[in-house]
């Protein structure tokens, strides 16, 4: 098997040569997803902000980014269970620049494809992640990140910022185990990737628009299952810093999100814990996907 010029990923000192035996098994694991059964829908449309529903509802106010709800124990959790975890305001371009320049020269990951990003709409309180620039690849890709296909995977506990709040604080001391990860097949050539989940190898699934823009879909069944059609989450990873940590096109609409106040507000909030209850459930959860403006984080380097 011949590799490319701009190749350099495969056996040998240099990484020249053939591919690796386990570059070509993960490569042909993935060329057997099924990946013409969907395509990426012509319109971005977050159906979750009409259909999410936080359990305990919105009398208690544990789901919104910037609630106050036990606030009190938030230095305690970080002392006892935080374990290197550094608290951070949202528009600190130098400390992820750091994380940035370290990966800077590292042919694991394409240069198109490095960089920080953020997770817009997703409610779930994590913001940004330098996604691909610490994750392994192991397949038959090329240096330019258009050819190939293979496995993926990065670490969730480093280099992915939660919301200073409760429900952000849980997720940061859930992915602090050294398992916890984030894995799935990668076809660069289509530029589409999946990741796994206890529902199956399909349920999730990526979908590049560009550089510096994909978008993350979730459907009702894997491919050849009951629902493999039907979209429940659909949320965008922008990139906000380019691998040497230039501010791209999408970093003021992030730092405008940061700043604004929450859209729905009242004369509770959000010091008192039941202030929502008058919201209307899109109200809801359209608060729920405003960024902290402190956020936690375990940094790499």
């Amino acid at each position: 098997m011949v590799v490319s010029q701009i190749m350099n990923r495969g056996g040998g000192e240099e990484g020249g040569g053939e591919f690796a035996r386990d570059q070509i098994q993960a490569s042909e694991n993935a060329k057997s997803f099924p990946w013409n059964a969907r395509t990426r829908p012509e319109a971005f449309d977050p159906i979750q902000l009409r259909t999410f529903q936080p359990p305990v509802g919105k009398f208690l106010d544990w789901w919104n980014t910037r609630s106050n709800l036990f606030c009190c124990f938030f230095p305690i959790v970080r002392c006892v269970f935080g374990g290197g975890e550094s608290l951070i305001e949202s528009d600190n371009v130098e400390k992820w620049k750091r994380q940035l320049g370290a990966t800077r020269y590292d042919k694991k990951c394409p240069d198109s494809m490095k960089g920080l990003w953020w997770l817009k709409y997703n409610h779930a309180h994590e913001e940004l992640v330098t996604i691909f620039s610490d994750a392994d690849f192991v397949g038959t890709f090329n240096e330019e990140g258009t050819d190939g296909y293979g496995n993926w995977q990065r670490v969730s506990g480093v280099n992915w910022s939660r919301d200073y709040s409760c429900f952000g604080l849980i997720l940061s001391v859930a992915n602090k185990k050294e398992d916890a990860s984030v894995n799935g097949y990668m076809n660069m050539k289509d530029g589409i990737c999946t990741t796994f989940n206890s529902a199956g190898r399909g349920v999730q699934v990526v979908y590049k628009v560009n550089d510096n823009e994909w978008w993350k879909i979730h459907y009702n069944g894997n491919p050849g299952e009951e629902g493999e059609q039907d979209i429940n989450f659909m949320y965008k990873w922008l990139k906000v810093l380019d691998k040497d940590g230039n501010k791209t096109e999408h970093w003021e609409e992030w730092k405008k999100w940061v700043d604004e106040p929450l859209p729905h507000e009242n004369c509770g909030s959000t010091w008192l814990p039941c202030w929502a209850c008058c919201l209307s459930q899109t109200e809801v959860t359209d608060n729920m996907v405003r960024p902290n403006r402190m956020q936690v984080v375990r940094f790499k380097y």
